[in-house]
This record gives C-alpha cells, sequence and structure tokens, in this order.
C-alpha cells in the first residue's frame, strides 16, 4: 500500500529537517510513539502502540536511515529510511519505505513544504484487515502527527529544550530526564489506629441437611442486575432409612444420566465432523478422477484427430 502526503509548516526548511531527525520531536509527534531512542546517526528504535479497527498492537520497531541529503541549490533536503517492526503477540509485522523531502515554500521563505512518499507492506493479523481499513487509519494517524508537528516546529528548535516538546513529554510521560519510580517509597512507621473489634456472632445449631441436585431437590434462581441468572441448589432435608438411601440413589443417577447424554452429545458431534471430512475427501478424489478421465478422452481425440 502506497501513501503520498504534502503539508505547509511555519518554519524555515532547516529547522523542520533538523526536526525529522531529532528523535526527542519524534518521539511526541508520532501518535502512539512510546520509546524512540538514536544510538547513532543513522539507526532509531523504539516501540509504537496503536490501534486498527480495534484491533490493538504493540511492536518494537528499528528504523535505517539510507540516505539523508541537505538542501542544495535547486534540490530539497531529502530523507530516506526503511522501517520495521513486529508485534509476536499479534504475530504481525511492518515494513515502510519512507522518503521525505523538506523544500521552501513558494509563496513565504520563512515557510516549508513537505512531501512524503510511503510504502507500507503489513503481514498477520494487520494485513488481513484490508487495505481500506488501513488506508483510513493512515489518514487519521497523518492529520494527528501534522498537527503536533506543526506546533512543535513553530515552538522552536529540536531537542529537549523545545518548550512543545517539553510540555507534549510531560504529558506523556516521557518527559526527558524522567526515570520510573521502581522500588516503592518506604512508609512511615506509625501506630496502627485502633480497630473496633465487633462481637461476634451467635453459633447456631447446624441442621441435617444435604445438597441434593438432578431430580431430587428443589432449585432457588436468585436474580442481580449485574450477574447473570444463577441457579442454587436448595438445602433440603434428607430422610432417613430407606427413604434417604432410595433419594440419594435417585440424585446419582440423575447425574450419571446427564454425564452420559452430554458423552454422548460430544461423541456425535466428533463423528458427524470425522464423516464430514471423509465427505469432502471423497468428493476431492471423485473430481480428481473425473478430471483425469477428462483429460484422457481429450487427449485420446486429439490423438485420433491427427
Amino acid at each position: 500500500m502506497k501513501l503520498t502526503s504534502s503539508f505547509r509548516i511555519p518554519a524555515p526548511p532547516a529547522q523542520v529537517f533538523a526536526h525529522f531527525l531529532d528523535p526527542d520531536s519524534m518521539r511526541v509527534c508520532v501518535p502512539g510513539c512510546e520509546e524512540l531512542e538514536r544510538p547513532d546517526p543513522a539507526h532509531y528504535r523504539g516501540r509504537l502502540v496503536n490501534e486498527i479497527a480495534h484491533v490493538r498492537f504493540s511492536a518494537g520497531f528499528t528504523a535505517d536511515v539510507t540516505e539523508a541529503a541537505e538542501a542544495t541549490d535547486g534540490a530539497p533536503a531529502q530523507v530516506r529510511a526503511v522501517l520495521r517492526g513486529e508485534d509476536r503477540r499479534l504475530g504481525s509485522s511492518i515494513k515502510v519505505d519512507a522518503r521525505l523531502g523538506v523544500r521552501p515554500d513558494a509563496a513565504d521563505a520563512a515557510a516549508s513544504e513537505v512531501d512524503w512518499d510511503l510504502d507500507i507492506a503489513l503481514w498477520g493479523k494487520l494485513g488481513r484487515l484490508g487495505e481500506s481499513i488501513v488506508g483510513r487509519r493512515s489518514r487519521e494517524v497523518e492529520r494527528q502527527f501534522v498537527e503536533r508537528f506543526t506546533a512543535v516546529c513553530a515552538a522552536g528548535p529540536p531537542g529537549p529544550d523545545n518548550p512543545e516538546v517539553r510540555v507534549r513529554g510531560a504529558g506523556s510521560g516521557a518527559a526527558a530526564g524522567a526515570v520510573p519510580l521502581r522500588t516503592p517509597l518506604p512508609t512511615p512507621l506509625t501506630p496502627p489506629a485502633a480497630v473496633p473489634v465487633r462481637p461476634a456472632a451467635p453459633v447456631l445449631p447446624r441442621p441435617a441437611a444435604a445438597v441434593v441436585g438432578g431430580a431430587a431437590g428443589a432449585v432457588t434462581v436468585l436474580a442481580s442486575r449485574n450477574r447473570p441468572v444463577t441457579p442454587v441448589p436448595e438445602i433440603v432435608p434428607m430422610p432417613s432409612g430407606p427413604a434417604g438411601r432410595t433419594a440419594r440413589r435417585a440424585g446419582v443417577g440423575a447425574a450419571v444420566r446427564d454425564r452420559a447424554a452430554e458423552v454422548a452429545a460430544r461423541g456425535r458431534a466428533v463423528v458427524a465432523e470425522i464423516a464430514g471430512r471423509v465427505a469432502e475427501r471423497a468428493a476431492s478424489r471423485l473430481v480428481a478422477r473425473g478430471t483425469r478421465f477428462l483429460d484422457h478422452r481429450r487427449a485420446a481425440r486429439e490423438g485420433a484427430a491427427r
């Protein structure tokens, strides 16, 4: 999938071009960019978290700058880079071949005209979403990026001292020099507050009862607004003697019958699935045989005609 766009930035070309190569500026301008660092002038690495059609992905990525040329007489400043990312949880990967150009605005020498070309390739779950969905989301991300990048470029030169970079970095928790707290603060040693002691509830004698399920016993239904209706077996007294043994046998028999019915249903489903596969294979073989037969007849007719 290829994307092409151009937009105007109210800042000189040299400053705009420097912002594009600055990791602090890019981290706060690219939507969903949580980490971005530049180990050397030609390589970047970071992490991008975003969402496409309710599919959330978190991809670690690398960007290799293959060309970076500053503006010369008649030629705009230009950058070419290859970005590769992967989300192992989704089993998806992405590759972007990018070209970006910055030239002076024809109407205003203090402004710049930016144009870029992106060649995007997606694999895995993200690739199955479709070009229209990915393209629509890419346009939304582009609008957000242009808005943020315009504000950052207009605020001054690149770097962590840029006011817009400082504000946006602090808002996203990615401010320069911020170190996450890995250990909790020590708790002051203060005596615990007195906890009122409630009197213990009286212990009532437990009636001789048993939980009877299946055919023997009733069911009480408890309904809740926030939870589904849950059947709760009622505790009923169990008769003693021969009547109690008969009730227990009836409950066990009902449980065994329910389990047998469940196993039989699963067996029927497995048999149906196997039968479907066998029928599908038989149909495939029949089609193959018919095709070979027709090919032989056609070859025989062609040989007889010759």
